[in-house]
């Protein structure tokens, strides 16, 4: 039978014992969080496949004496990739330095050879396997494609501001007093969430309650407004020192049960799923920072 909001009771005085999976499910809980690893993990695997491809891999290069050297298109091939929907193509040069024969790859945006045109190569003195054609790009992509940063960069943003309240909202399980606010506004914001296509709008709620002989204010933004808005007077989590360093316990992200002997209930195995993009995301990372993909050959 599921406990009536309104009769929970945290019983349990602070300082609360809270277990590493209680903490990590609150940590990574809450729709910005995910939302953030889903821009996270997805603009990352862009990022590691798209930009080692590109011309940005040679930006930070140093030292390179290039020289000039008559050469040969050798083969000329579409490639998978395309830029503004025209094919990508690459071109197989070979050429000549000091009788030694050297071969290497040059990209284009549409057919510039077609395989047998004599061209000029420029080399590396210092290492004539790294060459190119004149004119010719020595990686598939330009540098444009850095744009695909901004998708990790806004997932970690998302993820930053949804860490450090989730943080809080841990501190405050493990040292929060027990008390009951009174909502005394509702403002809708600019913002909105969609969720099976269904967009619902973001509110930000204020909550006084009683700490110390004084009244108090809790605030939140929420787009669940039925968690917030069950019960007559909604359960706060405060600091005794700080009443103002406070928590609305249901706008939370993720928050364990109450329950009916007033404990803080562990999480059941089923809430790992909010563990699973954090993983995916930081290990993927991790992954490719170790050992990178070579697409280009």
């Amino acid at each position: 039978m599921n406990q009536n909001p309104s009769a929970r009771q945290l019983r349990d005085l602070p300082p609360r014992n809270i277990n590493l999976f209680t903490k990590a499910t609150v940590l990574f809980g809450g729709f910005m969080q995910q939302f953030g690893w889903i821009f996270f993990c997805m603009g990352s695997l862009f990022s590691w496949i798209f930009i080692p491809m590109s011309t940005v891999r040679y930006w930070f290069e140093f030292g390179k004496e290039w020289q000039q050297v008559p050469g040969k298109i050798i083969s000329a091939e579409p490639t998978n990739s395309s830029v503004n929907e025209q094919p990508v193509y690459q071109y197989l040069q070979s050429f000549e330095v000091n009788g030694q024969r050297y071969t290497g790859k040059s990209f284009s945006v549409g057919p510039e050879y077609q395989g047998g045109e004599e061209v000029t190569i420029e080399y590396d003195a210092n290492n004539p396997s790294d060459s190119h054609v004149e004119g010719a790009r020595r990686a598939v992509f330009p540098a444009f494609v850095l744009f695909v940063l901004i998708f990790p960069i806004v997932g970690g943003v998302f993820i930053f501001i949804a860490i450090r309240q989730n943080l809080k909202a841990i501190k405050l399980l493990e040292i929060g007093e027990f008390t009951r606010g009174t909502m005394c506004s509702k403002e809708a914001t600019n913002s909105t969430v969609t969720i099976n296509n269904q967009r619902y709008p973001v509110f930000k709620y204020s909550f006084e309650f009683q700490a110390g002989g004084r009244t108090h204010s809790a605030i939140c933004k929420t787009h669940q407004a039925w968690l917030v808005e069950d019960e007559e007077r909604e359960i706060i989590l405060y600091d005794k020192y700080n009443p103002d360093y406070n928590v609305v316990f249901d706008a939370a992200g993720n928050m364990p049960e109450i329950t009916e002997a007033g404990l803080l209930a562990t999480p059941g195995i089923g809430k790992v799923v909010y563990l699973i993009l954090p993983m995916v995301g930081i290990g993927m990372n991790l992954f490719f920072l170790f050992f990178p993909l070579n697409l280009m050959g």
